[in-house]
């Protein structure tokens, strides 16, 4: 059984190539908000913004934990946790980054891919974060 549940997103905006991700944290029981954050990341794409949040997820979480993190991401989710074997391979530095956290937190994290737009609500909010972030950002 998972300790927590994570949603992540991510969005872009090519007018000024700034990425955006968000995640959520749920306790394992699913309904319960612990944490929402939203990130922006100038120059990056939206694959890559959400790599980044849920790099950020892993994060915020608590050392010897398990979780299971759902992305409409099907990169992510296949490649995060597996060892990259070869340097070409893209957003290697993003994989590497997460497998190191995850060795040094000593968390176990399982992946499930979503389809996006399907009127989840946790993927729906992570969506409408990323959204309201790029927002924010195209302000300054």
């Amino acid at each position: 059984m998972n300790d927590y549940i994570i949603y992540t997103d991510g969005g872009y905006r090519i007018s000024d190539n700034t990425g955006s991700g968000a995640y959520v944290i749920l306790k394992a029981d699913g309904q319960t908000l612990l944490r929402q954050e939203a990130l922006v990341f100038r120059r990056e794409n939206s694959q890559r913004a959400e790599i980044k949040a849920i790099i950020a997820a892993v994060d915020a979480l608590p050392v010897h934990c398990r979780a299971k993190v759902y992305t409409d991401n099907l990169f992510a989710a296949i490649n995060l946790g597996k060892v990259p074997r070869r340097k070409t391979k893209p957003d290697v530095d993003l994989l590497i980054h997460y497998k190191q956290l995850v060795r040094q937190k000593k968390v176990l994290v399982e992946f499930q891919w979503v389809r996006s737009h399907e009127g989840h609500p946790w993927n729906e909010l992570c969506d409408s974060l990323c959204t309201e972030a790029l927002a924010a950002a195209g302000q300054y």
